[in-house]
C-alpha cells in the first residue's frame, strides 16, 4: 500500500523562533489550539524530532503549566510502538515546550479520504495499535480525549497515535462505578417517581464543561451528557475511528454541533466496511454507557484474538510482555508495503527573492 505524507515541511513564519532549548527548527509541522508543532533537529539527532510550543496565552496561566508539567512526567511513562515517543520537555521555559519523535506519514484521515477505505490486514493493524496505544495511554494514568483520524498517522511501522493536547491526567477508574450509579439513579427514581437527581459526585452535569471540548462527533455520549472524560470514552473513539477507516466516512456523518451531539447520544453509528467480528468488537466499544464499553486492555485482547480467528468474547488475558511480542509481530506481518520518506525541509525562498529584487 502507497501511503503519502507531507513531501515539504511548512516555512517558518514571522514570528517563529529559529531554536527551542537545543534543537534548530527547520520548519512547520502544524498549528492547533494548543500550540505550533515544528519540525526540528540538533546534533546526535537523525531526521527530526516534533517540538511543540505552547501558545504564550496558555502559558502565561499558572495551573496551566502546573497541569503541562504534570502531563510531561505522564508523557514520558507512555510504553508503546504506536504512541509517539516522549523526548523531552521544559515547562519552566517562555514559553513551555515538548519534543517527541517526529512520525513522517498521512494522518488516516487524509490517506482514507484520498485512497479509500482501509481492508483486511490493515485495518486489523490500525485497530490493534490503536488499541494497545489506549492501553499504554491509560496505563500511564492519561485519558486522550481527542482520539480521531488526524490524530493517527500511517507510518512505515504501523499506526501512530499523536497529539495530546487536550489529553488530561486521571485517577485509576473504579471498574464498578459506573454501574453503582446507574443503579442509585434507578432506585432513587422508584423512590422519588420523579426526573432522577445527578447523584454522580464529579460528574455534575453543570461542572465538567470543559471536557465537552473536541471534534463535534467525535465526543463521547457521556461528554455530551455533561459528564466528564474516562478512559472508556478514548474507547469510544477508538470505534469511531475503526468505523471510519473501514467505511471511508465519519460513523455519524457531518452536521451542525448540536444535530451531531443527538446522532452519537441516541442514534446507532454507520459500521458499513466491517467483517461481523470486528463490527461486534466495535459495537462493543461504541456503547453508549460507558459501563457496557470493554477497557483498552480487554480492547486490545479481542483486537488480538480476531487476528487468530479466536473472537472470543472474553479471550485469556496475557501478560504485558505476551501483549507486547504479540502487537509487533502483528504489525510486522499485516503492515506491509508502507514506504514513506522524510518532508525535505521548507524552501527557503529569501535567496530567490533577494536575487529577483536586485535585477
Amino acid at each position: 500500500m502507497k501511503a503519502r505524507g507531507a513531501r515539504r515541511l511548512g516555512r517558518l513564519v514571522d514570528g517563529d523562533p529559529s531554536e527551542v532549548g537545543r534543537y534548530r527548527l527547520v520548519g512547520r509541522v502544524g498549528d492547533g489550539g494548543m500550540g505550533v508543532v515544528y519540525a526540528g533537529t540538533a546534533d546526535g539527532v537523525t531526521g527530526y524530532l516534533a517540538i511543540k510550543v505552547i501558545h504564550a496565552e496558555h502559558a502565561a496561566r499558572d495551573e496551566f503549566r502546573r497541569n503541562f508539567a504534570h502531563e510531561a512526567r505522564l508523557l514520558a511513562r507512555v510504553n508503546s510502538p504506536c504512541v509517539a515517543r516522549f523526548v523531552q520537555a521544559d515547562v519552566e521555559a517562555d514559553p513551555p515546550w515538548i519534543a517527541t519523535e517526529y512520525v513522517p506519514g498521512p494522518t488516516v484521515r487524509h490517506h482514507v479520504e484520498r485512497h479509500g477505505a482501509l481492508r483486511g490486514g490493515m485495518l486489523l493493524g490500525l485497530a490493534v495499535g490503536a488499541a494497545d496505544a489506549l492501553r499504554a495511554i491509560h496505563a500511564a494514568g492519561i485519558v486522550h480525549r481527542d482520539l480521531k483520524p488526524s490524530n493517527v498517522v500511517i507510518s512505515p511501522t504501523g499506526p501512530k497515535v499523536l497529539d495530546f493536547g487536550i489529553a488530561r491526567p486521571t485517577a485509576g477508574e473504579d471498574p464498578t462505578r459506573w454501574m453503582r450509579v446507574r443503579r442509585l439513579r434507578r432506585r432513587l427514581q422508584e423512590l422519588r417517581g420523579a426526573e432522577q437527581p445527578d447523584v454522580s459526585g464529579t460528574d455534575h452535569a453543570t461542572q465538567p464543561a470543559r471536557d465537552r471540548v473536541g471534534t463535534p462527533g467525535w465526543i463521547s455520549p457521556e461528554q455530551y451528557r455533561g459528564r466528564p472524560a474516562t478512559d472508556r470514552s478514548d474507547v469510544f473513539l477508538w470505534g469511531c475511528l475503526i468505523a471510519f477507516a473501514a467505511a471511508a466516512h465519519d460513523p455519524f456523518g457531518h452536521g451542525h454541533p448540536k444535530e451531531m451531539a443527538r446522532r452519537v447520544v441516541a442514534e446507532d453509528p454507520d459500521l458499513a466496511g466491517l467483517t461481523p467480528a470486528m463490527e461486534k468488537l466495535v459495537l462493543a466499544a461504541m456503547a453508549k454507557d460507558p459501563a457496557d464499553r470493554p477497557d483498552s486492555g480487554v480492547l486490545l485482547d479481542r483486537a488480538l484474538a480476531l487476528a487468530a480467528d479466536d473472537a472470543v468474547a472474553d479471550p485469556p488475558r496475557p501478560t504485558s510482555a505476551q501483549r507486547a511480542v504479540a502487537v509487533r509481530s502483528l504489525l510486522k506481518e499485516t503492515w506491509t508495503d508502507v514506504s514513506i520518506r522524510l518532508p525535505q525541509p521548507a524552501r527557503d525562498w529569501s535567496g530567490l527573492l533577494g536575487l529577483k529584487s536586485e535585477t
